[in-house]
């Protein structure tokens, strides 16, 4: 192969390579940083979700949900670490869902869950 076309492509796989670390980037993520997975909390009310966060370009907000309940919005989406009081829970296991959303409530897919434990 002929030098300057290999330098070509060895350049565009490299332009590429960034470009989708671009993407990436901005694709967002959330990381619940407490409960861990597998805690066991106490009952009732006094329990804090903590997180950490990148939002996409779309998301405006969270919806943070606690089984099936309806969703507590959250808007403290910057100067993370975050964290928000957790409704009263009950003895048993739940599951705690943070989900990004846009400004008009659509869910963009960028989301962390946790399972946990109350005594």
């Amino acid at each position: 192969m002929e030098k300057s076309k290999y330098l070509f492509l060895c350049f565009a796989a490299v332009t590429i390579s960034f470009a989708d670390l671009a993407v990436a980037a901005d694709s967002g993520s959330i990381t619940i940083t407490s409960p861990k997975e597998g805690a066991v909390l106490q009952s009732g009310s006094g329990n804090k979700l903590e997180y950490n966060l990148h939002m996409s370009p779309n998301g405006s907000h969270l919806h943070i949900y606690v089984d099936d309940q309806d969703p507590i919005i959250g808007r403290k989406v910057s100067n993370c670490p975050c964290s928000i009081d957790l409704p009263a829970l009950t003895p048993g296991k739940h599951v705690i869902v943070v989900k990004e959303a846009t400004a008009g409530h659509s869910l963009t897919g960028v989301q962390s869950t946790v399972a946990v434990s109350v005594k």
